[in-house]
Formats: C-alpha cells, structure tokens, sequence
C-alpha cells in the first residue's frame, strides 16, 4: 500500500505546526507501529530542530542531506534522488529504540530535514527561473512533479508521509500541498486564527482541491480553558469548518514545549518521560488521526500496538 501524504499546513504562524507534526509521527510510530517520514518544508525548520537538535541538523546539512539538496537537484537538472538525503534515524523514544536493537521494529520515524540555507536556495532558483518569464505557479508545478518523483520509489517504504510546509505560499510550500492527498491544519482557537484558517482554506480550495472538506483533518492546538476559547472552538467546529473533521483539542501547556526539545543527537527519551501529561494527548491525535484515513480508504483501522 502506498504511504498516505498528509500536509501540516496553515497561512497563520504560531499555531503548532511543527509540533503537531511530531506529536503525529510519535504517535503513529509508538502506538500504531508506523513508519513515518517527516519531510521538512519549512526554512525556519523548527521540525528538523526538534528531531535532530542544532547540531545533528548542521551535521545532516554538511553531509549534503535535506530538502535543500533536493533542490538543487532540480536547479541543476538532475534527476530527483532522495533515498541519500533522508536521516533514517529521526526516533527520539527509548522503547522504539530499544525494539529496532532487538530486530523487533515496530515503528520509526525518519526526516528529510530543511536548513535555513532552504530559503535562500529558494530565491535564488525564483531569481533565476522567473527573470527567464516563468511563472509563480509553473515552477510550483515543476517542484511538485520533482518532489513526487523523488518520493514514489519510497512509497512503500512509509506509512505515512508528514509534510510540514511554512506559513506563507512560495512554490515550494505550493509543491508540496499540492503533492499530498491529505490536510492537517493546526489552528488557535481565537479570531485571528480563526480568520487566518479560513483564508488558508479557501486558497486550497480554489487553487489545490476543491474536495477539501473531505481530507481535512483540523486540530485545535494550545487552547485555553476559557469562556472566550470555548466560544471560538465552537463557532470553528459549527459554523467556519463544519465539514471537517476535528482531531481531539489539544490543551496549552509547558509540557508540549519542553517534549519537543531534544537534549542531543544520541540521547532519547521514554514516551510517558517526554510528553508527561500529553501522553494520553498524543495518543488521542493519533487514534483519531488513523480513523479518519481510515475513513477515507473504507478500510478498517489498524489496531494499536501498544496501550
């Protein structure tokens, strides 16, 4: 079976992109035994940071790995090869560790990192391709057949593919939400978001996929218990995007940032010693994050495990 492409997007920054994606693959590989591939779109590369901490990410990015070398392939016109420039050891949990040392891999996740070289590599090749007449959207288009031929021999080598794309619509992000048949959209529970969420749907809709609704899955990441927080929860779940499908709330807490805060390269960290509290959050996310692909193959879902 073919991995599942779902892109972690929305215009508005500071939702939770980035953690989302992690809490995601975490979730999909420690309680659904998937291998995940995070591909890291996003020049500011918070995901990269966070699986690879500072120093793994300068390493992966002298060693020629990353997004950013996949772009210049296609700068360069050579054929897509993105089996080198992947980091196969993206795992920051003990117990899936532990299982891969015992030949009992039962879950994984790897990364296509991005470097903040990523957007400078970006506005050269802009620079070059669009003083030669061609459009925003044409090299969006160009990416997008680059990058799904670099990812197709890997397609049944993942489960789950995550994308995380930045917060504003250069060709790259266009390539790659339009690579994917799956939409993850992070938002706040407040009218900015809110607003900001809307719009993000209405670009997709009418420039990506018009059957959006269907494959969007929403998650409404560090809310606040308060009278105001309900308020825009509701007015988002009834009346802004009442076609789409919510994951579980995610509640804001200290806990969430420092879970995503990897102390080295070498060291890991149980699930329960990671995400402490979350836990049970994380593992929310992705039992309903796994109903709702499932619901879209008609299939039955996988089932977890580990409790």
């Amino acid at each position: 079976m073919s991995a599942t492409i779902a892109a972690i997007a929305n215009l508005k920054g500071g939702v939770g992109k980035s953690t989302t994606t992690l809490m995601l693959a975490d979730g999909l590989a420690y309680y659904y035994g998937a291998d995940v591939l995070v591909v890291d779109l996003d020049p500011q590369a918070n995901s990269s940071q966070m699986l690879l901490t500072d120093r793994g990410l300068q390493m992966a990015f002298e060693q020629g790995k990353g997004v950013h070398h996949l772009i210049k392939q296609f700068a360069e016109n050579e054929p897509p090869n993105i089996a080198n420039l992947i980091l196969p050891n993206a795992v920051t949990l003990e117990e899936l560790r532990r299982a891969e040392e015992r030949d009992e891999r039962m879950g994984w996740v790897s990364i296509l990192p991005a470097h903040t070289q990523l957007r400078l590599t970006e506005m050269e090749l802009e620079e070059k391709l669009y003083t030669k007449g061609m459009a925003p959207s044409r090299l969006a288009s160009y990416l997008a057949g680059h990058m799904e031929k670099a990812l197709e021999p890997l397609a049944n080598l993942y489960d789950v593919i995550l994308i995380d794309t930045p917060p504003y619509l250069s060709p790259l992000a266009r390539a790659g939400l339009s690579i994917a048949n799956q939409y993850v959209t992070p938002t706040l529970a407040d009218s900015v978001s809110i607003w900001g969420t809307k719009q993000f749907s209405d670009w997709i809709i009418g420039n990506v996929t018009p059957h959006l609704a269907s494959n969007n899955f929403v998650v409404i990441t560090r809310f606040r218990n308060t009278k105001y927080a309900r308020t825009a929860e509701t007015e988002l779940k009834e009346i802004y995007l009442k076609d789409r499908t919510f994951g579980p709330t995610i509640p804001e807490s200290v806990q969430a940032l420092n879970a995503m805060d990897r102390a080295d390269l070498d060291s890991y960290d149980t699930l329960r010693g990671k995400y402490g509290r979350l836990r049970g959050d994380v593992k929310r996310l992705s039992e309903s994050f796994v109903k709702f692909l499932s619901s879209k193959s008609n299939g039955t879902p996988p089932k977890m495990v580990r409790d």
